[in-house]
């Protein structure tokens, strides 16, 4: 099972603030859609609540000690990369916690790196060095405000 991430981050390593994505680019959305659509896609509780709603077209895994009904949920991230196993790829989606634990795992990136300095509370858990440490970069898409990233773990 391939482990991929896809986060938008800002200059300052934000990804989130006050449960919210603290800018709005329609591209990105639109990207993150199309590389998740028929896929599984992992995330924390935070993130399943800030979206209000089952993805569709993807199986949505929640990871939260939280009873969701009718939700596929696990109560650790352990135990849900478990039951996923046979799976081809599991695309990791949020939020920061999430990130923190699969990160060392992670054989891949897609990542929105935006312009901009916003606040927020909730971060990457990797820094521009640390990613260029574990990562290649191997595809970079740029535009005014935003550019779209693409790393594989070095061998």
């Amino acid at each position: 099972m391939r482990l991929i991430i896809i986060a938008a981050l800002n200059r300052k390593g934000v990804i989130g603030r006050r449960g919210t994505i603290p800018w709005h680019i329609p591209e990105d959305l639109q990207r993150f859609k199309e590389l998740t659509m028929g896929k599984t896609v992992l995330m924390g509780r935070k993130t399943f609540e800030s979206i209000g709603k089952v993805l569709p077209g993807r199986r949505n895994i929640v990871v939260t000690s939280r009873d969701l009904p009718g939700i596929e949920h696990y109560n650790s991230i352990e135990l849900a990369l478990d039951v996923l196993r046979s799976e081809d790829a599991v695309w990791i989606i949020g939020g920061g916690e999430v990130f923190r634990q699969t990160i060392q795992r992670a054989d891949e990136m897609f990542l929105t790196l935006v312009e901009n300095d916003e606040k927020g509370e909730t971060k990457f858990p990797l820094s521009d060095q640390e990613i260029e440490a574990q990562f290649v970069l191997t595809d970079e898409e740029r535009h005014n405000s935003y550019s779209f990233l693409h790393y594989r773990k070095r061998q």
